[in-house]
């Protein structure tokens, strides 16, 4: 038998723990890239911006729109899948 103040029973119940720690870990995941690409792309801007033509800059900034629709999108499936679980 294990005497650590922690054996006792968890205020919720394991499996839905494990279920929100693994949800945590996925959106976690799928956010890494997109906000990669935010940073780099700004990173990029703001360092040579001013020297590059218009297009390569336009580029850069539909990478970051397209980063912030994936994030956006990945939010609104756990919102959705929050409602659904109510």
């Amino acid at each position: 038998m294990s005497t650590s103040p922690y054996s006792g029973q968890s205020p919720e119940p394991k499996p839905l723990y494990d279920l929100k720690a693994r949800l945590i870990q996925t959106v976690g995941n799928e956010f890494l890239a997109p906000l990669e690409i935010v940073h780099q792309s700004t990173y990029l801007l703001a360092c040579f911006g001013n020297t590059w033509e218009i297009t390569t800059c336009i580029q850069h900034l539909h990478r970051i729109q397209e980063a912030v629709e994936q994030m956006n999108s990945v939010l609104g499936k756990c919102l959705e899948a929050e409602r659904e679980g109510d």
